[in-house]
């Protein structure tokens, strides 16, 4: 079943194609750089579902098995391999997360390789690499920090189609310590490999092709529940993160939508490996039981709904290398329409308890320029205002403060902080908030004012007269009848003698 070799000199064409669908899949299922460029200049927040298991991952690199301060990425414990690389390399936190992307890259140039061995065509070939990579393990690798999934997609495809049974066993030794449920979807990736063979095996070849791989895998699971069990953190193991999330818990169209938000088009390619798989023989069949097996066990095993679904990549690759043996009249039109349909079709991410649009590159970089949501100073200010009215001065406080670490011209912020901090009679600290409005905005005369009160309640009468006569001299004429303004400078009046 083998195809015939193809000739070297297409390994560059094969990365340039790659790269090409790396950047069309980019730039409509694009990183949101706004998300990312927030955290960058706020640490606090890391709580943002873009960055929360980075702020983790970071702190495995510091500290490889210490337990995770964040209880929702706790899991992540022993998902050691980047983490230890980072920490050895001694790589920065941006180097970090970059393999991610790469493993985007790896992955797509694999699948291409594969294909193209199968004498599938350039335009069949690019269309099946962006019908497979259009998934949710692409848009995590790519959109969420921390996450690294294009490195287990790429380990299950290689113990599926690798050429040598050398790159099978090193998969099956180092994805593992990426995420430990490749020990799930091992045998759907087996037993792909059974149905599509590199060179018939002979009865003597079958323990190094699939007795290593199972030997190394039980060999993890040893170390990682026996060895490391007791090391672990309750919400590594996995009583304690099945009693904290009960992630199969989640309402049964959500459910329906994560599995499809998943794979997307790529289940097409799912249907068509059990349809063309499963006639042939008892590991056709097999591949129907295990392909239905991984979609439960991924969908009751995982609070990302959608992530799991890439434990069926083997199943989709496999689908798109018996078609393209079979070679159907109609592969090349059905391929383009898939790989079409998956570009424009809207993107999510599936949680249990949430669901997050992936959006195009202009979208993302227009969010740059004016941030929505956490990322948006007006919302910190609006939220300060409304805590500010409620009384808890504390937490306006804080807002008010991320408005201004947030704000490319935070003038309205430093004012909403000025005045807080005036009600709290901190008129020092005021004053510099107030001060700092004159530099962002010196047309504005409310930030002359409100420095004047605060230099008049301080003592400095002559001061406040300075800042005064600024704010007069920027102000209309609507803002001088202001009755606030018209009692202040009464009250200066008197006491420095000046009208």
């Amino acid at each position: 079943m083998g195809a015939v070799p193809i000739p070297r000199r297409e390994g560059p064409r094969r990365w340039l194609l790659a790269l090409g669908c790396f950047g069309l899949l980019g730039f409509f299922f694009s990183p949101p750089f706004g998300a990312f460029l927030a955290w960058s200049r706020t640490p606090e927040l890391r709580d943002l579902i873009e960055v929360r298991r980075g702020a983790s991952v970071l702190e495995q690199a510091a500290h490889p098995g210490a337990p995770l301060r964040d209880p929702l990425h706790a899991a992540i414990q022993w998902r050691l391999l980047f983490p230890v690389i980072g920490h050895v390399l001694g790589l920065p936190g941006p180097a970090l997360f970059a393999l991610a992307p790469l493993g985007c890259l790896c992955a797509l140039a694999f699948i291409i390789t594969v294909l193209r061995r199968q004498r599938m065509g350039w335009t069949e070939t690019a269309a099946a690499a962006v019908v497979l990579g259009a998934g949710a393990w692409y848009f995590t690798s790519l959109c969420w920090l921390g996450y690294y999934d294009s490195w287990l997609v790429l380990a299950l495809l290689l113990t599926a189609f690798a050429r040598t049974r050398r790159a099978v066993w090193a998969a099956c030794l180092w994805a593992p310590w990426v995420d430990e449920r490749f020990v799930l979807a091992a045998p759907l990736a087996l037993c792909c490999r059974h149905l599509w063979p590199q060179k018939p095996a002979s009865a003597a070849d079958w323990k190094k092709e699939y007795g290593v791989p199972a030997a190394l895998i039980l060999a993890f699971v040893a170390v990682r529940l026996g060895i490391l069990g007791g090391r672990s953190a309750p919400m590594a193991t996995v009583s304690g993160y099945l009693a904290a999330f009960h992630p199969g818990a989640a309402p049964f169209g959500r459910l329906l939508f994560g599995a499809w938000s998943g794979l997307r088009l790529g289940w097409l390619l799912v249907i068509a490996a059990v349809a063309l798989a499963a006639p042939r023989s008892r590991p056709g069949a097999a591949l129907a039981a295990l392909v239905a097996l991984v979609l439960v066990a991924g969908l009751a095993t995982a609070q990302d709904l959608g992530r799991s679904m890439m434990l069926e990549a083997p199943a989709a690759l496999l689908g798109a290398l018996l078609l393209a043996g079979s070679r159907p009249s109609w592969l090349r039109r059905g391929l383009l329409a898939a790989a079409a349909a998956a570009l424009l079709l809207p993107a999510h991410l599936v949680v249990s308890n949430r669901v997050n649009p992936v959006f195009y590159l202009y979208h993302e970089l227009a969010a740059l320029d004016h941030p929505a949501g956490v990322g948006s100073p007006e919302f910190y200010e609006l939220q300060g205002m409304l805590a500010m009215q409620q009384g808890d001065y504390g937490a306006a406080e804080a807002d008010f403060t991320m408005a201004i670490r947030f704000g490319d011209k935070p003038a309205s912020a430093y004012q909403q902080r000025g005045l807080l901090r005036a009600t709290e009679n901190r008129l020092a600290e005021a004053r510099e908030d107030f001060t700092e409005v004159t530099r962002e905005d010196p047309r504005n005369p409310d930030g002359w004012f409100y420095r004047a009160h605060a230099d008049l309640a301080l003592g400095e009468a002559g001061a406040a007269l300075s800042d005064f006569q600024q704010a007069r001299a920027v102000g209309s004429e609507s803002w001088q009848r202001r009755p606030d303004v018209a009692q202040f400078a009464a009250g200066l009046g008197r006491q420095t003698g000046r009208p």
